[in-house]
């Protein structure tokens, strides 16, 4: 049976709990839908634990004992760790697959590695082409971090372009910058979907949101809607968490008692920003930092109970966010960007 080794090392923890990002998402997905292989994974501690919350099954497991945080140096640790690791218990043959599940060193390092030594076939998701730092600062983000993001992301860029059987982007925008910005050639990749489990979804919604609005659409939201918006992504500087707190509090202005609910967690110094701007501001009662929700029918439950869901990202490939809140007719608020208005077209203002 052919085995497929998912390389997983970019999970973080920060305050005691694994963040989960929806390429994570994206991730479960793909594994809990690949029948007839068996599964393997290369992972980090804190991936273990995203497994057992959410249900997660493998063939076999190899353990990076590290536990990954947010900042800049753990990211290069487990880089390194991971690509001086010995994996001789790892068995793959020439027709096995190796997938790489984002384009940070911290996975493509490992797999690099096994592709030249074990002979198997590179599979590399490549999530996001970043921008050149003396273009885009990236939500202000401190000139060393993002310097170094770029570098990082630069290098194992340049590794997949040379070592990668096959590149899976995955948006035909991400695939085109690809080709314009890597200078990869468009054989070598292939654009591959996002979904969400609609299904699943709409079991969980309640039937006047899985039907198209109505005229009465506004009176009916205003009697159950228990906050305003809600965000639910990653808490750092190329999400433009700022351009979030800076809407909020206009709108606070306008509308006193107006709640938005902020869904995920970030680093340490990040949410200590974030804290002080909702203390500075006296926002305490329009803001709630609601951490990290593992459980798929809370999330949604969470995400009904808004009137908005609102997404000010200045780096997005896909968004599977949209699509979730899309598939429960929650209307979405993004800024009009070149990778978002391709794929969403019309249906997010």
């Amino acid at each position: 049976m052919k085995k497929v080794l998912f390389i997983i090392n970019w999970m973080t923890k920060s305050n005691g709990k694994v963040g989960i990002s929806w390429g994570d998402i994206r991730l479960f997905e793909v594994m809990k839908n690949m029948d007839q292989v068996e599964k393997h994974i290369l992972t980090t501690t804190n991936w273990l634990s995203a497994m057992e919350k959410l249900g997660i099954s493998c063939d076999e497991k190899t353990i990076i004992n590290y536990e990954v945080n947010p900042w800049a140096f753990s990211n290069l640790w487990v880089s390194l760790i991971s690509f001086f690791k010995s994996y001789r218990k790892i068995k793959l043959e020439k027709d096995d697959i190796i997938y790489s599940s984002c384009e940070h060193l911290y996975d493509v390092l490992p797999a690099m590695k096994m592709k030249i030594f074990k002979k198997a076939k590179w599979y590399a998701v490549y999530h996001w082409v970043e921008d050149y730092p003396w273009k885009d600062k990236r939500g202000n983000t401190p000139f060393v971090p993002r310097y170094l993001y770029w570098l990082n992301r630069a290098f194992s860029g340049f590794l997949i372009k040379l070592f990668a059987t096959k590149i899976l982007a995955v948006s035909e925008p991400t695939k085109e910058k690809l080709i314009s910005m890597k200078k990869i050639k468009p054989e070598r990749i292939k654009a591959v979907d996002c979904w969400v489990n609609y299904e699943k979804i709409i079991e969980l919604a309640p039937e006047a949101l899985i039907t198209p609005r109505n005229s009465s659409y506004e009176k009916d939201i205003e009697q159950w809607a228990e906050f305003d918006a809600v965000f639910m992504k990653r808490l750092n500087y190329g999400k433009w968490v700022s351009d979030l707190l800076e809407i909020w509090k206009k709108v606070v202005a306008m509308k006193k008692d107006a709640k938005l609910w902020v869904i995920w967690e970030g680093s340490e110094d990040i949410l200590e920003k974030i804290n002080a701007f909702i203390k500075e501001n006296n926002l305490e009662n329009n803001i709630k930092l609601f951490g990290v929700v593992y459980d798929f029918e809370e999330k949604f439950r969470i995400i009904n109970s808004s009137k908005l869901f609102i997404l000010p990202s200045h780096e997005e490939n896909w968004a599977i966010v949209i699509w979730e809140a899309m598939a429960i007719w929650a209307p979405v608020l993004v800024y009009d960007l070149p990778e978002i208005t391709p794929i969403w077209k019309d249906n997010v203002e």
